[in-house]
């Protein structure tokens, strides 16, 4: 995958895919006509709240629907250590899961972040600055924004998805949304 190719438009394959109009869609979630018809044409990425209604009305995970995940139903991470897991990325960068999954903290924010980032161009836009700035040669920005592309699509998911861990240097993060509503319900649909 070129890691600098625009991300699926996952909500126009679904729509598409599916047996009803956007006017349909629209009155069935409440969602506008309109903004439905940006999100069918990938010209607007969906906020939060509406990129929860259509993944529930789709029955796909946030990330597929930002196309951040290939897979259309989130995993539970696997039952490995952290710390395990990271020895073997940086030994042969494979990971049995580097997207987010169930258990990853605060999964719709960071589903969301990424897509923005990717979607924006703000952080192309802001390293191209530097190159005119500073006159960096190109080729060397290319593979930074390639790093930060993989980085931000990989290696940020899979370590939030470990910062349960305590030796996790994330687990600040696992922290504060064990406080939250989001792991509240979590737990308590695991317990039924």
């Amino acid at each position: 995958m070129d890691p600098f190719q625009k991300q699926p438009n996952r909500i126009g394959e679904l729509i598409d895919s599916s047996t009803k109009t956007l006017k349909q869609i629209s009155k069935e979630t409440g969602i506008a006509y309109s903004t439905l018809g940006n999100y069918n044409q990938g010209t607007r990425i969906p906020n939060a709240k509406n990129a929860q209604i259509l993944s529930d009305y789709f029955g796909v995970s946030i990330p597929y629907l930002l196309g951040l995940d290939d897979n259309p139903v989130l995993k539970n991470p696997s039952e490995d250590s952290f710390v395990k897991l990271f020895v073997k990325f940086l030994k042969d960068g494979s990971v049995a899961s580097k997207k987010i999954d169930d258990w990853a903290p605060f999964k719709d924010d960071v589903a969301g972040l990424l897509a923005d980032i990717s979607g924006t161009g703000i952080l192309e836009s802001h390293i191209d600055f530097l190159i005119k700035e500073k006159g960096y040669h190109p080729i060397i920005v290319k593979a930074y924004k390639h790093f930060l592309k993989e980085q931000s699509e990989t290696i940020f998911p899979y370590l939030l998805n470990k910062s349960g861990d305590k030796n996790s240097p994330y687990h600040y993060v696992w922290e504060e949304w064990e406080n939250s509503e989001e792991y509240k319900a979590m737990q308590k649909a695991k317990k039924d």
